[in-house]
């Protein structure tokens, strides 16, 4: 015979429960005081486990909930993490704090980018500004190079008469062909430099330029 469901009983027990728990929060809680204190701990797998006016040392890390006169809880605490279960949240917490970081620099990059451009053929259009602007640059130092390169000849040539001769090279001319060799190689230096840069420019433009077809064509309406 199938089990009838006695809505009797069933308030009988939940009137149980409840005196159980208000017992026990009167028993515990120590006379003439204010609020019960009454709190209730979990194991490690947040499972309650106990009740009591105090936390017993090995629960004192674990969840804990404290309840009124009436047995309703009015305060819960999470477990406190220690050790290698702390390392691990601070780092998470570092990780997503760094992510947002990038994120947000990444957005305002890009609503930097949609505004000071309207097509890929301006972007174009200003790498190719920037690039001839360089280009201008390094062809003022190659001439001057060469003047250098020129003038370093003529002054080792005079040192190489001057040495033939027997007689005390000037010091002058000791001295012209230590400063003009230096500003040969700074020049070449600064050609190189701006190569490179031009190469970094290049790269930097193309960037960019895929980055603004990637960010209009996410926003424009399918068709």
């Amino acid at each position: 015979m199938p089990r009838m469901f006695n809505p009797l009983s069933t308030l009988a027990c939940s009137l149980m429960l409840g005196c159980s728990i208000s017992g026990l929060v009167a028993a515990a809680t120590p006379p003439g005081s204010k609020s019960s204190g009454i709190i209730c701990w979990s194991d490690s797998n947040g499972r309650q486990v106990g009740c009591g006016y105090t936390v017993p040392p090995e629960f004192a890390n674990n969840p804990t909930r404290e309840l009124n006169a009436r047995g309703i809880t009015v305060k819960k605490s999470d477990a406190t993490l220690g050790g290698e279960a702390l390392r691990l949240k601070q780092e998470e917490e570092t990780r997503r704090r760094t992510e947002e970081q990038v994120r947000v620099a990444q957005r305002k990059r890009d609503e930097a980018l949609l505004s000071s451009y309207t097509s890929e053929r301006e972007i174009d259009a200003r790498r190719d500004r920037d690039l001839g602007q360089l280009d201008l640059t390094i062809l003022g130092l190659e001439t001057y190079l060469k003047q250098m390169r020129s003038s370093e000849a003529d002054v080792r040539r005079r040192l190489e008469t001057a040495q033939k001769s027997g007689k005390p090279v000037p010091q002058q001319l000791t001295d012209d062909a230590i400063r003009i060799s230096s500003e040969a190689a700074d020049t070449e230096r600064q050609i190189s430099q701006r190569r490179s840069e031009q190469e970094s420019l290049r790269a930097k433009y193309n960037e960019l330029r895929l980055r603004y077809l990637e960010l209009t064509r996410r926003e424009a309406p399918p068709k």
